[in-house]
């Protein structure tokens, strides 16, 4: 059976970039992937986005069945995801209001982020249709990994309303789905275990002479690997103070923010200078999802130190290009990362990278094993896959009376 999908993101747009601003990243990516395998699959999905460019056409077509939507709620501009709220109901308005002038009834409303959560909850009791929500990080696992950084009370609050409230809360590991159970008081019956995915296609191992030609590396230095935001959460100082401690004189590449403007780059590129680094770190910006595969294959190891990952996209797609990962001992990279079968994982602490890291590029034999490995170790994570396990909670929900969620 095919089904019609509103799925929501207020604060972030399918299009942005992975690593452009601080709020794109691999929910960009996930979103966009999933919707668009569902269009495959005869689902139509239309995804809602705040619309903070005037000139961007109100909709966008992605595939015969996939539409990106552009919402207007506050401003045309971008706004700070904590001051987001008092946008939510507009949005809300508007997004109604697009369904009746398309004469849209959708059979499920999906949410990614508590923001979209939110407001999904409303269209859902307008409708009359379940909601699926996947939070893609809680606040409250987000302190518990890193207490110095305190989360908005609001934030907070609804996400505990969310939890109560959702028909099917998506969690990408059996972990993630342990943590919300006991951190937050979820209903383990009430969460759904779906890893996020890879595009197995494009993320495949590449001639690493020339990806290294391609990006002007040097042939016969190694070369260690970031991608992401540049987020201190996701801890590219810790990969700095890390190669400072190093005895191997690698070259770092650093896949994300923005060359100009961008305070967190600016930050780093300070850091990297005062730890002596500055001759060989590469700080490329964000890039285009079509050029990953050729940094991931450039690189002898990709580091991923964040505080805490509900899934590990950057992990997942290092490995289907065969390359090893050394990353925090923490949330999804646990289930990602094989420790030391396709790679390292560590606490979060540049001494404790620098060992790995040395050790990996250190050992020919080793990089080789990893290599080996590290492909086979994520094709469970396909996109097909992937759908096919959410139209089946999408078909559960839809088929089955709506007993669970709290009224």
């Amino acid at each position: 059976m095919s089904y019609s999908v509103a799925m929501l993101s207020v604060h972030t747009s399918p299009l942005d970039s992975p690593g452009r601003t601080k709020d794109a990243g691999g929910m960009n990516v996930y979103m966009r992937q999933l919707a668009g395998e569902l269009g495959q699959q005869d689902t139509r999905v239309d995804l809602f986005t705040r619309w903070t460019d005037e000139r961007l056409p109100r909709i966008i077509h992605l595939h015969p069945n996939v539409r990106v939507i552009h919402i207007q709620a506050g401003p045309f501009a971008p706004i700070h995801k904590h001051d987001l709220h008092q946008y939510l109901p507009a949005f809300v308005q508007q997004v109604e209001a697009f369904a009746r002038q398309e004469a849209i009834d959708y059979d499920i409303v999906h949410s990614h982020y508590w923001l979209s959560g939110v407001a999904a909850m409303q269209l859902a009791q307008h409708w009359d249709i379940p909601h699926v929500t996947m939070f893609h990080t809680l606040g409250r696992l987000k302190l518990l990994a890193n207490p110095n950084e305190p989360e908005p009370p609001l934030r907070l609050e609804m996400e505990q309303r969310l939890i109560q409230h959702a028909d099917c809360i998506i969690a990408a590991t059996a972990d993630e789905r342990t943590q919300i159970t006991r951190s937050c008081g979820a209903t383990a019956q009430r969460i759904e275990v779906i890893p996020c995915g890879v595009d197995l296609k494009r993320f495949a191992p590449q001639d690493r002479r020339q990806a290294r030609q391609w990006l002007a590396l040097d042939q016969h230095t190694p070369v260690v690997l970031f991608v992401g935001r540049l987020d201190p959460f996701k801890g590219p100082d810790v990969l700095l103070r890390a190669a400072s401690m190093m005895e191997e004189d690698a070259q770092l590449v650093i896949v994300g923010g923005a060359l100009s403007g961008d305070k967190d780059l600016e930050q780093l590129q300070s850091l990297a200078t005062s730890l002596g680094l500055s001759h060989r770190v590469h700080f490329l910006g964000a890039r285009p999802q079509e050029e990953l595969p050729q940094l991931y294959s450039a690189a002898d190891v990709t580091v991923v130190p964040s505080y805490h990952e509900s899934f590990g996209l950057v992990a997942v797609e290092s490995l289907a290009c065969g390359t090893p990962v050394v990353a925090t001992r923490a949330g999804g990279l646990t289930t990602v990362v094989r420790h030391d079968e396709t790679g390292f994982l560590v606490p979060r602490c540049p001494g404790f990278f620098a060992a790995r890291l040395d050790m990996i590029l250190r050992n020919p034999d080793l990089r080789a094993r990893m290599r080996a490995t590290a492909r086979r170790s994520v094709v469970r994570f396909g996109w097909k896959s992937v759908a096919n396990q959410m139209l089946h909670v999408y078909a559960n929900l839809v088929e089955e009376p709506r007993l669970l969620a709290v009224q």
